[in-house]
C-alpha cells in the first residue's frame, strides 16, 4: 500500500471523527481522533500501516471503555434540576390566541413571542380560552384547556384572605 495513502486516511480519520461528535455531542465518535492521532504519529515514525491500524483500534477503545462512563457522567448529565428558559413556561395558563382545530395548530402569545399550540388529545380548543402548558416540542406547545376546580378556587381565595390580614 503507498504510505502516502495512509497520511490521508489518518487524516480523515481524525477530521470525520471530530465532525460527527462536533454534530451529535454523545462522546460517541470522539475517541478516533486520539487514536487516528497516535497513528498518524506511527505514520511519521515509518511504522507499518499494520502497525498504525492496530494502535488506532487500540487506542480508541481503551479510551472508549475507560473514559465514556465518565465522560457521560459528568460532562453531559442530564441537569433534570435545571430548567431553561422555554421549560419554565410548563404549568403556566395563557390565552389562546388562535383556535386549535382538527386541521390547524392554535397560537398562543407568550410575552412578544407567539408560539404554535397543539394539543396531545387532538381536542378543538376556542380563541381565547384559557390554556395550561404541558409541554413544549421543538418550537410547539403542548396544552390543554384550563379548568379550575373548586378546591384551587377554595384554597386561592383562602389563601388572599390571610395574606389581607
Amino acid at each position: 500500500m503507498d504510505l502516502m495513502i495512509m497520511l490521508w486516511i489518518w487524516l480523515a480519520v481524525i477530521a470525520i471523527a471530530a465532525l460527527v461528535e462536533a454534530f451529535t455531542l454523545q462522546m460517541v465518535s470522539i475517541w478516533f481522533v486520539p487514536g487516528g492521532i497516535v497513528a498518524l504519529i506511527l505514520y511519521f515514525c515509518d511504522v507499518s500501516y499494520e502497525w498504525q491500524i492496530v494502535a488506532c483500534v487500540l487506542v480508541s477503545l481503551v479510551l472508549l471503555l475507560a473514559l465514556r462512563r465518565f465522560c457521560v457522567k459528568f460532562i453531559l448529565k442530564n441537569k433534570e434540576g435545571e430548567r431553561t428558559n422555554s421549560d419554565s413556561l410548563v404549568g403556566q395558563i395563557f390565552l389562546l390566541k388562535k383556535a386549535i382545530t382538527d386541521t390547524s395548530a392554535g397560537e398562543v402569545k407568550v410575552g412578544d413571542v407567539v408560539w404554535t399550540a397543539v394539543t396531545e388529545t387532538k381536542e378543538n380548543i376556542s380563541a381565547n380560552q384559557k390554556v395550561e402548558i404541558v409541554a413544549i416540542r421543538g418550537n410547539k406547545l403542548i396544552v390543554k384547556p384550563y379548568k379550575i376546580d373548586n378546591d384551587t378556587i377554595a384554597t386561592t381565595k383562602q389563601d388572599s384572605l390571610e395574606e389581607k390580614q
